[in-house]
């Protein structure tokens, strides 16, 4: 078993590993797992803000079983995204001017984060989702130094 599973510098291991305690993570190999976790994520984006939750719900669940950490360190960030833009979500009732301050703050927030992680169609979602919450200058300010180039590198992905 392990000559299948080991790393030899080279030559590819052949199979993964299961744990045999845990019935319902046997039922896929590693491999299937990751790609399944793959194809939730890339679903979450094309559905509404519900369905989205539950998708990435499952899809760093997924990225857990294999211990895909820096998938699934992704797929927290996006889901944490789509909680944001949950709560933003109307009714929402008159913001006062703090509530304002730190709305924009943890849009900032996340925006960085999925900018680094590439989620760049995500980081346009948040931005028109927080536009209602910001004063006109944020806004032109916003669209000038960022919109347009995650714009432009979306365009050419």
């Amino acid at each position: 078993m392990r000559w299948l599973t080991k790393k030899v510098p080279d030559r590819a291991s052949y199979a993964t590993r299961n744990n045999i305690n845990h019935v319902e993570a046997m039922s896929m190999t590693s491999d299937e797992f990751v790609s399944e976790g793959i194809n939730n994520a890339e679903l979450a984006q094309a559905m509404d803000l519900g369905q989205a939750q539950l998708l990435l719900e499952r899809s760093i669940w997924c990225f857990e079983q294999t211990d895909v950490f820096e998938l699934a360190a992704k797929a927290r960030i996006h889901y944490s995204s789509i909680l944001f833009r949950q709560e933003l979500q109307p009714p929402s009732d008159e913001k006062s001017a703090n509530d304002r301050a730190v709305i924009e703050m943890r849009a900032a927030q996340l925006i960085e984060s999925l900018t680094k992680e590439g989620l760049f169609f995500e980081a346009l979602n948040i931005c028109s989702s927080v536009a209602p919450f910001l004063s006109e200058y944020a806004k032109e300010e916003l669209d000038k130094r960022f919109i347009r180039k995650i714009r432009l590198v979306v365009r050419e992905d």
